[in-house]
């Protein structure tokens, strides 16, 4: 089962069909013009595009290599369609994305890197001075290198992405194909190629698209690991080495990271002789490995803070989401919807009634596209669970334990932080498209029929919060 022309045109639809109701019923808080088109427009290029290329490409020859070229196109255009973006709705932001906090942080944190590493001086000693904790040294670290050798430019870095996010497309094709099938595989990574939520982080100085490359370069080393016949201790010390990288990006991801590559290790279902006696003993050399590197790199009194930190986690994150998307709610009321919708959120904002709401809108298009693609996701998801399919072990733990996460702490409804989970829910994605059910179309349009109602629900709860009602 391919994705069809039928399925673009009900996911058009019912994104028309969105857009109209808000602004039908509330024309006094319709969103600029330029934006609402432009993300209708980027709408419909996705749905007609995945049309276009599952049918086309679908044998297609030196498809990695077309599949790379194409990637570093759709990437530049997302490029410069957030500079244009920026520059007609916040010019003060250039060469920065709309509201830019974090980007500017890490640009000025690179250039002190670069300075710090022209002088000879400390790199370490630097980030100390700008950052509260190393978990945000990584990235620094990562641009200052680039603005030392290339120029203190910030598209240094969005070019960087372009071509480490091009990257990762061609990562998820080899995992997928490992675990699935060719098919499966080649559809994966078009929907990584093109899905606009990459895209949109990608051409902005953060250091998401990078984590995302690492994440998946820790699956596909995994996955190969798994499908050997032989077990590689380099590759084991790849994999560890890596996972010592995450705590300097984002700190939570290794502990994550870790756990999951042991329950693959561990549960894998194989006939290999003495394989389960063999994976305890792989599982107890790379948690005592880790801890290793841990030490090594000076992570450790980083890492007891973290955790002893996290007490309060759930409730400083859930203020903080709240006050930067404007919204006040109590941690009781909201914790149970959060986890229960954590993988289709975030929904999308659709109504400009504040200034602040701009950054939050400019990308609906993102939301729309994957709150309406997330029943496929469901659908992958019980068929991997079905199957119990060999070497997804790895890829399920981590994106739901991710979610999960982020559900408990309060912000799965940030898309940014939901994005490193993005591209294995994709792989699921890809499968449920996939799968055969003489009912899917169905309970698709069942299914958006409650995201439509969710999306409206959404939009009168901000309103209604504001005393816009």
């Amino acid at each position: 089962m391919m994705w069809t022309k039928e399925y673009s045109g009900i996911a058009i639809v019912f994104s028309i069909l969105v857009l109209s109701i808000h602004i039908l019923f509330f024309s006094e808080y319709t969103m600029p013009l330029f934006i609402l088109l432009g993300g209708m427009g980027i709408i419909f290029l996705f749905f007609i595009s995945l049309w276009y290329y599952t049918k086309y490409w679908k044998g297609i020859n030196f498809f990695t290599k077309k599949l790379f070229f194409h990637s570093i196109i759709y990437r530049i255009f997302g490029v410069i369609l957030l500079y244009i973006l920026t520059m007609l709705y916040d010019p003060e932001s250039l060469p920065f994305e709309i509201s830019a906090i974090d980007s500017v942080n890490y640009h000025a944190s690179g250039k002190l890197v670069a300075d710090t590493i022209e002088k000879g001086g400390s790199v370490f000693k630097t980030l100390s001075l700008v950052w509260k904790g190393k978990s945000d040294y990584g990235f620094s670290i990562i641009i200052g290198i680039l603005y030392y050798i290339f120029g203190k430019f910030a598209l240094v870095i969005k070019i960087f992405n372009v071509v480490i996010g091009s990257f990762s497309v061609i990562r998820i094709y080899q995992i997928t194909r490992y675990i699935y099938d060719e098919q499966r595989a080649r559809l994966t990574s078009i929907l990584m190629m093109i899905m606009p939520p990459l895209l949109w982080f990608g051409a902005m100085v953060l250091k998401e698209t990078f984590l995302i490359f690492v994440i998946l370069n820790i699956g596909y080393f995994v996955t190969k690991l798994i499908y050997a016949p032989k077990i590689k201790l380099w590759i084991l010390a790849f994999i560890v080495l890596q996972i010592g990288i995450t705590l300097y990006f984002r700190t939570v991801l290794a502990p994550l990271l870790l756990i999951c590559v042991l329950l693959q290790i561990i549960f894998l279902k194989t006939r290999k002789k003495h394989y389960r006696i063999v994976s305890i003993l792989i599982s107890i050399s790379l948690i005592y490995a880790t801890y290793f590197v841990v030490n090594q790199i000076g992570m450790k009194e980083n890492v007891d803070a973290i955790v002893a930190a996290s007490q309060n986690q759930f409730e400083n994150e859930l203020t903080h989401s709240a006050n930067s998307r404007g919204i006040s709610y109590t941690t009781a009321i909201v914790a149970p919807l959060l986890i229960a919708g954590a993988i289709v959120t975030p929904f999308p904002s659709l109504l400009d009634f504040e200034e602040a709401q701009l950054g939050i809108f400019a990308h609906f298009h993102n939301e729309i596209i994957r709150n309406c693609l997330y029943f496929f996701v469901f659908l992958g998801l019980y068929q991997v669970i079905k199957n119990r399919r060999k070497g997804s072990i790895f890829i399920l733990s981590f994106a739901i334990g991710y979610i999960l996460i982020l559900a408990i702490s309060g912000i799965s409804f940030q898309d940014r932080f939901q994005i490193l989970a993005l591209p294995f829910l994709i792989i699921f994605m890809a499968d449920g498209i996939y799968t055969n059910s003489p009912k899917k179309t169905k309970n698709w349009a069942i299914y958006l029929i409650f995201i439509f109602t969710a999306i409206l629900m959404w939009n009168l709860f901000k309103l209604s919060n504001r005393g816009l009602l």
